[in-house]
């Protein structure tokens, strides 16, 4: 069970809180994120302003082009709205050809285009289509900030193991996983902490604690390859003596925050993981992720990152 020998290395809560009042789940989830629903606070456009900062590529690239189809069809309606005789060039026969014809206006309208086969007549197509080509110029700002805003950030994107192993290390056994940088910039000064965080007590499900898990290597100059990082389950190691089984019952988790200097940015990043109880296997190694090719160049395949192999007969 829990080993009463290690509590020289319990910690402070590092702002998680130990009283939890109830059972809850992992506290990092797998993309570094806390697992933390805030309620109340701050609105308002800086929100907004850093919801679409931190969103991924894909999500914040639809959301530019669905604003983009939204704004162009509300002025398309006010078009519509006023009559498609106060626009030169519209020639559709239909409803839907007349609307298809103020949508296809208002896009170009929007963007400042101006191909000349629609044109506003009247003041009030013109003011519409006056204030809809301000607020295009103000949208694209807006999205151009956003874009140099989003790329000019420097991010860590270290790919971790989907495991942790317990393996044999020496005469006694460690706790480990390890980690790749996916991107081809330079990292380098790479430093790595390891928290767990676990409750007491199977029946206690309103307190938890903290404590700093010892590393083997905390630091590395560079990261070109992959880096294991390994904490050694002996007499000092609050995981000293637990079983799996053990580990999954109390709510354990292992964190870990890696900071390193990107060389491309010359600025500091950081990135976050943690392994759970149930994200842990007994009696396993990886399997080695880079190897020399025939002219002697180091490959590493982030593919095998995940691999393990279990030291008995059965294999990933």
């Amino acid at each position: 069970m829990f080993n009463k020998k290690s509590d020289q290395s319990r910690i402070p809560d590092p702002g998680f809180g130990e009283k939890i009042g109830g059972r809850s789940k992992r506290l990092i989830n797998h993309d570094g994120s806390f697992n933390v629903i805030r309620k109340g606070g701050e609105r308002g456009l800086r929100i907004v302003y850093q919801y679409l900062v931190e969103m991924n590529n894909m999500s914040f690239f639809f959301v530019i082009l669905l604003s983009y189809i939204a704004i162009s069809l509300v002025f398309a309606l006010f078009f519509f709205w006023i009559g498609t005789e106060h626009l030169i060039g519209v020639r559709g026969e239909t409803l839907v050809g007349s609307f298809m014809d103020c949508f296809y206006f208002s896009t170009q309208t929007f963007t400042t285009v101006g191909y000349g086969a629609i044109a506003p007549r009247g003041i009030l197509a013109s003011t519409v289509a006056s204030f809809e080509a301000f607020t295009g110029l103000i949208f694209f700002a807006i999205a151009t900030g956003l874009m140099y805003a989003r790329f000019s950030k420097p991010r860590a994107l270290l790919r971790y193991s989907s495991h942790a192993l317990v393996s044999p290390f020496g005469n006694d056994k460690a706790i480990m996983f390890r980690l790749a940088n996916a991107r081809k910039n330079i990292l380098m000064d790479v430093n790595a902490r390891m928290i767990m965080v676990m409750r007491q007590s199977k029946e206690d499900f309103e307190n938890r604690k903290y404590y700093s898990l010892k590393l083997e290597m905390d630091r590395v100059t560079f990261l070109p390859v992959t880096w294991t990082l390994v904490h050694k389950l002996d007499e000092s190691s609050p995981l000293f003596q637990l079983t799996v089984e053990e580990m999954k019952e109390l709510d354990l988790e292992i964190m870990v925050l890696i900071t390193a200097f990107d060389d491309t940015f010359h600025q500091t990043v950081h990135s976050r993981h943690s392994y759970t109880g149930h994200e842990v296997v007994w009696n396993a190694k990886f399997i080695r992720a880079f190897k020399p090719d025939e002219n002697g160049e180091t490959v590493l395949d982030l593919e095998l990152i995940d691999r393990y192999e279990l030291l008995e007969t059965t294999k990933t």
